[in-house]
C-alpha cells in the first residue's frame, strides 16, 4: 500500500471515529431532558409530572411542578431513574385555570430511563389534547417506554368540567329495576341460532 493510500485510509478512519464521538456526545446531552409546551388558549395553573410505579401507588421522582401560561413552554433536566423490579409510568397531575385537578398516567417503562420526555398541549376541533412521548437513544425510540400518543383532555363543548375532571358517579342514584328482574330465569334464554338447529 502506498503512502498516499495509507493517509487516505487513516483519514477515513479518523472521520468515522470523530463522527461516533460526536453522536455519543449528542446522545448524552439530549438525554434526561423534558419539554412541556402549552399551545392552547388556557393557562395551566399547575402541572406536576412524576415518575411512579405502574402496579402500585407511589411516586418515585418528580420531573416538573409549576404553572405554564398559554402559549408558553418549560424545559429542563431530571435525574435518570431505575425501575428495578417493578415497571413504572409517568403520572400527570394537571389543573387548567378555572378547572379541577385531573390525573393522567401514560407509558410503561421498564429498567432504567435516561431519555427524553416531550409533552405538548394543543387544541383541535374544539378539544384540548395532550401529545406525549418518552424516547430513548439518539433517534427517539419509544419502544421501551410505550409512550407515543395523543389523548383528549377535555372538550370545550362540555359545560360540566367535572365530568372530564374525574367526577364520581353515584351508583345509588341509578335505577336498575327496569332493566333487571330477579325473578327472570336468564339460563333459559335461547339464541336464534340454537332455534334454527
Amino acid at each position: 500500500m502506498s503512502k498516499k493510500a495509507k493517509i487516505i485510509v487513516l483519514s477515513i478512519i479518523g472521520v468515522i471515529l470523530a463522527g461516533v464521538i460526536i453522536l455519543v456526545a449528542i446522545e448524552g446531552f439530549s438525554g434526561k431532558r423534558y419539554s412541556i409546551k402549552n399551545n392552547t388558549d388556557k393557562n395551566i395553573s399547575n402541572i406536576r409530572v412524576v415518575f411512579e410505579l405502574a402496579e402500585e401507588e407511589g411516586e418515585l421522582k418528580e420531573i416538573y411542578s409549576g404553572p405554564i401560561n398559554a402559549g408558553s413552554k418549560v424545559s429542563g433536566s431530571f435525574d435518570a431513574i431505575d425501575f428495578d423490579y417493578d415497571a413504572g409510568d409517568i403520572g400527570i397531575y394537571l389543573t387548567f385555570e378555572g378547572g379541577d385537578t385531573m390525573f393522567l398516567f401514560d407509558g410503561y417503562i421498564e429498567g432504567r430511563f435516561d431519555g427524553k420526555i416531550d409533552m405538548e398541549f394543543y387544541q383541535e376541533d374544539g378539544s384540548y389534547l395532550l401529545k406525549s412521548t418518552a424516547s430513548t437513544g439518539l433517534f427517539g425510540n419509544t419502544d421501551s417506554t410505550g409512550l407515543d400518543e395523543s389523548v383528549i383532555i377535555f372538550t370545550d363543548e362540555l359545560d360540566d368540567w367535572d365530568y372530564i375532571d374525574g367526577g364520581v358517579i353515584d351508583f345509588d342514584d341509578l335505577d336498575f329495576e327496569d332493566d333487571y328482574d330477579e325473578d327472570d330465569d336468564y339460563d333459559d334464554f335461547e339464541y336464534e341460532d340454537e332455534d334454527e338447529e
